[in-house]
């Protein structure tokens, strides 16, 4: 799973690289961090890394993907956006195609859009349920919606295409 996690006017991409039940792996912009993630309630987490326990609240908003997230001793506002189509430099790819694949396997929540919609950069398409948040997926440029693969409750793959769009 890749994702980006802006607070402010940072911005990393963050990739799970592997899982095994709460042994994480996550390479976090080019540093690898290995950790021990433990739900304790819904939006509470005991996270161990290097014999360091750190408990984190996640609070989601309004907006899916944007959360208050609280540590002993500090708090961000932070927006994870799944990360769709990044070249090396983290910028997003040209193609005369937007493919608007799915970041994560997950279940469809909400289409935003219909085939023939014109949508501009950051155009809600569709809100994606994965890991128990909500992820907006939004159009990275404009063009024409040509091709919506996937419909309302349905359960997609990691990488899976969901929304075509002609730039």
């Amino acid at each position: 799973m890749k994702m980006l996690v802006k607070s402010g006017r940072q911005e990393k991409a963050v990739k799970i690289l592997k899982k095994e039940g709460d042994l994480f792996t996550i390479m976090v912009g080019d540093r690898t961090y290995e950790l021990d993630i433990v739900k304790v309630e819904e939006g509470v987490y005991s996270i161990l890394h290097q014999g360091e326990s750190i408990n984190m609240e996640m609070i989601g908003s309004d907006q899916p993907g944007n959360y208050k997230v609280n540590t002993l001793y500090q708090s961000y506002n932070i927006d994870v956006v799944p990360a769709l189509n990044l070249a090396g430099n983290g910028r997003a790819k040209k193609d005369s195609h937007q493919r608007i694949k799915a970041p994560m396997s997950g279940k469809i929540v909400k289409l935003k859009v219909k085939e023939g919609d014109t949508v501009e950069e950051g155009t809600p398409l569709v809100v994606l349920s994965a890991m128990k948040m909500e992820n907006e997926i939004r159009s990275e440029g404009a063009g024409v919606v040509s091709k919506i693969a996937v419909k309302e409750d349905d359960l997609v793959k990691d990488g899976q295409l969901m929304i075509d769009i002609k730039v």
